[in-house]
């Protein structure tokens, strides 16, 4: 029998994880067996009922439950439509397990290496560190590299600043919120290109636009926050099913919430 507890101690080991950690059951009994597995980047409504309809008791989520990356009791406690969404979770008797910060933890961090392995890329790694990896690719352009991650990762957009037809050698890859000046200006020192999922736009695009200006070969791809993590997560899926091999384990991709009008 497999419980939540084995599942949790599996994603876990190994991880330090301290009292300031968003990781953890927010819903569920640790003790109870696991029929199925659901994994996905954020525990949407539309996620929480394909989970119910597959029989799955236990949802890992990498994101949080309710909008914020640390929990807002205030915030929840006066929003009808939070207080709907738990009600809706109560009554699937849905078991759900944060795990953000253990697969970030692990080495190499376990969401950038999805990202990497879903590209095809781990021959081009030459340097892991905590926030991000460094690769050494053929030369390739910036349009060539967009159209090749689009076509991978299955992305109809993506945003684009500096010369698109630089040629590329040295590429950043970071994922999710990683993508802010203090982490990202830095390796643009040493890179040509920094690919992430998002961050604010008047620090990293805005030091690429000045250096463009000032005759620097620099660019960035930012392919949007679920889209640089989702494939974490789908390894995730991966090893768990591997681990476990009597409980079905399913992946639910994140279909973006933007569209272009």
């Amino acid at each position: 029998m497999v419980t939540i507890q084995d599942v949790m101690e599996q994603i876990e080991k190994g991880i330090s994880l301290d009292s300031s950690t968003v990781d953890g059951l927010k819903y569920g009994n640790k003790e109870d067996q696991v029929t199925g597995i659901v994994v996905s980047f954020m525990a949407s409504l539309d996620v929480i009922r394909k989970a119910v309809d597959l029989n799955a008791n236990l949802l890992i989520t990498h994101e949080g439950l309710f909008y914020q990356h640390h929990s807002n009791h205030l915030l929840e406690k006066n929003m009808s439509l939070i207080e709907q969404k738990k009600t809706i979770i109560e009554e699937t008797n849905l078991a759900i397990y944060r795990n953000h910060d253990a697969i970030h933890r692990s080495d190499p961090d376990g969401i950038t290496q999805g990202l990497i392995e879903s590209l095809d890329w781990q021959q081009y790694v030459y340097e892991n560190a905590p926030s991000h990896s460094i690769l050494h690719i053929p030369n390739k352009t910036p349009v060539q590299i967009a159209s090749y991650l689009k076509e991978k990762l299955g992305i109809e957009n993506i945003r684009f600043v500096g010369n698109p037809y630089i040629k590329c050698e040295k590429i950043a890859v970071l994922v999710g919120y990683r993508g802010n000046g203090v982490n990202t200006i830095p390796l643009l020192d040493k890179v040509d290109l920094v690919i992430y999922g998002e961050g604010p736009e008047w620090e990293t695009p805005e030091f690429v636009w000045d250096a463009i200006q000032q005759g620097a070969s620099k660019g960035l791809i930012q392919l949007g926050h679920a889209e640089s993590e989702d494939p974490g997560m789908k390894r995730l899926a991966n090893q768990l099913q591997h681990t476990f091999p009597d409980v079905p384990v399913t992946f639910i991709p994140t279909a973006s919430r933007f569209y272009i009008i």
